[in-house]
């Protein structure tokens, strides 16, 4: 974990905590009390982690304390999981000890109404009078997979809800929404897409997103970072942060949620964020070098495109396909999303021709026919349209319900992709198996299951690679 530049703040000791308290512990892994501490004990947290509840000597094995000034050692972070009408008393005796950030999980302020607002203001004193950093109120938590250091009560990062093994990677996720947040790390999870960071902020009465997004910037294991919004507070400036993203040769990919009406005020009855002008919005996010997505499912895969390390110097696209129909269905869904799929000049075609049946198109898209698959391999169709100056990235197109394939190619797609730095997606048309799955993230290759989304996400590398 990086340490902050000059200008940042220092998240260090919230993100990357060296000792964990846990104020309203519960040894029932039902309760919200004592979910957070199953799951650090689950990934074999190395810090000190100190519960604390007065009613017990023990919680979950560990000794207990009746108070945070009773904490045996310093305090890194303390998780504060108590009543709402307790969270301001609890944060002054916290603040009173010396921890060092909270994370609020409490629920029920700016989101019930002024009584509720004013305890946030509160809070917010609170941490500008002691220096103590605070996440939330109704926060989520977050997840340091870095340093495997789970802070948080959500399922999916749980061994005993469902979680079966992790995948680290490049991408921070950074959200006010703590159910979406995580929900994103949970898909990219199952495509193979790897997190580095997973940081839910809730109702931000002190620190915000945007301020983790600026910290996580300077993470080296950080190379994209996925922000989910429902507002920005007055004063924040999304601007400055796009800048030092770019600088960096780092992404930002950033939804705006509540960009309706209606949207906007589910927003202010979730975690009491104005959601704001949606045209101010859209004028701040279209800064060159950050992409904006609409949906969940766009999320993920623009992530997942963005992991990879290549970008694209234009928006021409070459296909090489097993199958015409979906050959033809993502050369329109490319239209689509404003990209191209140029005509393969005469000689690249004519070379392309002689590893083809007859019946076969060298044009672009490149139907080579399911029958390359026995004769030659889909491995020197690839090579060549990759090699074409008229193309800037190529969406690979097969039936990866089974492996076989990529297991037989799997040492010759590895030395093509790493020899080229175009960018390589694949749309397979029917559902990859779990073999293949597992091959194409030991490949590095991004995966979609349909044209649409393939098109959208190469339009995503698209927007990442465009200068001012």
């Amino acid at each position: 974990m990086t340490t902050a530049s000059p200008g940042f703040a220092d998240l260090g000791p919230l993100l990357a905590p060296e000792s964990i308290a846990i104020i309203g512990a519960s040894s029932d892994p039902a309760r919200l009390g004592g979910r957070p501490l199953q799951i650090l004990l689950q990934h074999g947290y190395g810090g000190s982690i100190y519960p604390i509840n007065p009613g017990h000597d023990t919680v979950g094995g560990l000794p207990a304390y009746p108070s945070i000034s009773a904490a045996p050692g310093p305090v890194d972070v303390a998780a504060v999981i108590v009543p709402a009408s307790l969270v301001v008393e609890t944060l002054r005796e916290c603040a009173a000890a010396g921890v060092r950030s909270a994370v609020v999980f409490s629920s029920g302020f700016a989101e019930q109404g002024e009584e509720g607002r004013f305890a946030e203001q509160q809070i917010a004193e609170i941490a500008r009078s002691s220096g103590m950093r605070v996440v939330g109120p109704n926060a989520e938590g977050f997840f340091n997979l870095t340093d495997r250091i789970p802070l948080t009560f959500s399922p999916t990062v749980d061994y005993e809800r469902g979680l079966s093994s992790l995948v680290a990677g490049n991408v921070a996720v950074v959200s006010q929404s703590g159910g979406l947040g995580f929900a994103l790390f949970n898909g990219g999870q199952a495509v193979g897409l790897g997190a580095s960071f997973v940081v839910s902020t809730g109702n931000e009465a002190d620190l915000g997103a945007l301020e983790v997004a600026a910290y996580l910037l300077q993470d080296p294991a950080t190379d994209v970072i996925a922000l989910l919004v429902e507002g920005l507070r007055p004063g924040e400036e999304f601007g400055p942060v796009a800048t030092r993203a770019r600088g960096l040769g780092k992404t930002i990919v950033v939804a705006k949620l509540g960009r309706s009406t209606v949207g906007a005020e589910a927003a202010a009855a979730h975690t009491g964020h104005d959601a704001g002008e949606d045209e101010q919005y859209q004028k701040a996010f279209s800064q060159p070098g950050v992409v904006q997505v609409f949906d969940q499912e766009d999320l993920l895969d623009a992530c997942l495109a963005l992991s990879r390390p290549h970008r694209p110097a234009g928006r021409n696209v070459g296909v090489v396909t097993t199958s015409g129909g979906a050959g033809v269905w993502l050369a329109d869904a490319c239209a689509a999303a404003g990209l191209d799929v140029p005509k393969l000049d005469a000689a690249l075609q004519a070379e392309l021709r002689r590893l083809m049946p007859s019946y076969g198109s060298p044009r672009n898209p490149v139907d080579v026919t399911a029958e390359i698959v026995n004769r030659a391999g889909v491995v020197k169709p690839l090579e060549l349209v990759l090699s074409s100056p008229q193309i800037d990235m190529v969406v690979w197109i097969a039936s990866l319900a089974g492996p076989l394939m990529l297991e037989r190619e799997e040492s010759d797609i590895r030395r093509v992709v790493a020899s080229t730095t175009k960018p390589v997606l694949i749309y397979s048309y029917t559902t990859p198996g779990p073999a293949s799955v597992a091959a194409l993230a030991r490949l590095g290759l991004a995966w979609y299951p349909s044209p649409a989304r393939a098109a959208r996400a190469a339009a995503a590398l698209v927007e990442a690679g465009r200068h001012p």
